[in-house]
């Protein structure tokens, strides 16, 4: 668990992380209890990993699937608001895919 009250944060972010978690949906749920009402809780990734750390389920899947099992998380922890998804790599732009799944507490 976290060491902090609940309701403690305005909001939340992981960065590039979410493809290492091994328990996600403990974490979204804690996340959530940590996370004001209103507040959003947002997990950014691309396609770059490190592969000797990154869960199977992310290495066997391409970036779609990432993103609807990103927005799985938030679903099966409960106590968030219907997930948005959205690319977010400025346009014209050399480099790689960034993609931001997102959420508010319900």
């Amino acid at each position: 668990t976290l060491p902090f009250d609940d309701d403690t944060f305005d909001h939340a972010v992981c960065c590039v992380s979410v493809d290492y978690l091994v328990r996600p949906i403990a974490v979204f749920a804690e996340v959530r209890r940590v996370v004001r009402a209103g507040g959003a809780f947002a997990c950014t990734f691309s396609n770059r990993l490190f592969p000797t750390k990154a869960i199977r389920a992310w290495l066997a899947t391409d970036d779609h699937v990432h993103c609807g099992l990103v927005a799985e998380y938030f679903r099966a922890s409960g106590g968030w608001g219907e997930a948005t998804v959205e690319l977010r790599t400025p346009l014209n732009e050399p480099g790689d895919p960034l993609y931001a799944v997102y959420s508010r507490v319900s």
